[in-house]
């Protein structure tokens, strides 16, 4: 036919085709999206006995109908079916996967997508959402604590104890106190600074064991690193009680990072910058207290004279 009229028939096919895979096209954009408003969970771990232990898949139906929603590998293959061929209403759908497959196995660690089939509007859709199945925890390696006795009284000498660490994935890391979560650091921070304070806000004197925990986006958690001890004071002595004699001679030690610290004993007085007090006992037997303070910051020590 088209050898018949030539040339001029053919553009005119061209022509009338091209119109009207335009139309079916224009159409198919027209026509409204069985399902809208998708939210599917990026990064989950189901063994993490946490908020993060399901992935959450939602959108909203155009139209009620059957629906069967299933979880698709990296090979595109139906590892388990969440919702099975169920009548469902207009509006908004919402299941969840607890990461495992249909044996009811834990699957591997991997990307997994979502398929909607909608039998009524002869319609499969496969979302674009990949949900991240993530089991392993990260690992945490502490690298060094410094200053191991701090004095968070803001005169920038041991105000606080630096903790540097190291992490093996994308994590953040967790400082506890004592046992206790204190400081939650920043995405891939490899540095922590404690000021002596606890959860709440409170400062607490005396010795304290630090431990780290790394904590990823899946919700895996590793296993706190070991104890590092760290001392919290202004102005310490040591011992605070000293048993001697008439006219012995007595030292004690000052743990401090002050430059300067005053000290009164037995009605005399004295500054000092060393690290220990020598001192001689009165020649009369009692009790006497050692006072020492610099700044606002002060402590006592007994001392029994036999």
């Amino acid at each position: 036919m088209l050898r018949r009229f030539g040339p001029q028939a053919l553009v005119a096919f061209l022509v009338l085709s091209t119109g009207i895979a335009f139309a079916v096209t224009e159409h198919l954009k027209l026509e409204k999206a069985p399902i809208t408003k998708t939210v599917v969970t990026k990064l989950f771990s189901p063994t993490c006995g946490c908020s993060t232990a399901r992935a959450s898949i939602v959108f909203s139906l155009r139209l009620r109908g059957r629906v069967t929603i299933s979880i698709l590998d990296s090979d595109d293959h139906v590892i388990r079916t969440l919702l099975d061929n169920v009548n469902e209403p207009i509006g908004r759908l919402r299941v969840t996967w607890n990461g495992h497959d249909g044996s009811g196995l834990v699957a591997p660690d991997g990307e997994y997508s979502v398929r909607v089939h909608l039998p009524a509007e002869r319609r499969t859709i496969q979302l674009p959402n990949v949900i991240h199945l993530d089991t392993t925890p990260p690992k945490i390696t502490l690298l060094g604590v410094v200053p191991r006795a701090i004095s968070p009284d803001e005169d920038r000498r041991a105000d606080a104890a630096h903790i540097e660490f190291k992490l093996s994935k994308g994590a953040r890391a967790l400082l506890f106190v004592d046992g206790r979560f204190v400081i939650r650091a920043r995405l891939s921070s490899r540095k922590i600074d404690w000021k002596g304070k606890d959860g709440h806000g409170r400062l607490r004197l005396g010795p304290h064991r630090l431990t780290l925990r790394a904590l990823d986006g899946a919700g895996n958690e590793s296993p706190p690193t070991a104890p590092v001890e760290v001392d919290v004071r202004f102005l310490q002595l040591r011992p605070t009680r000293i048993d001697t004699t008439t006219g012995a001679s007595f030292s004690v030690a000052i743990s401090t990072d002050r430059r300067n610290v005053r000290w009164r004993f037995a009605g005399a007085t004295g500054i000092t910058r060393r690290k220990r007090i020598f001192l001689r006992a009165p020649a009369v037997p009692g009790q006497y207290w050692l006072r020492v303070h610099s700044g606002l910051y002060g402590a006592g020590a007994l001392v029994k004279v036999a």
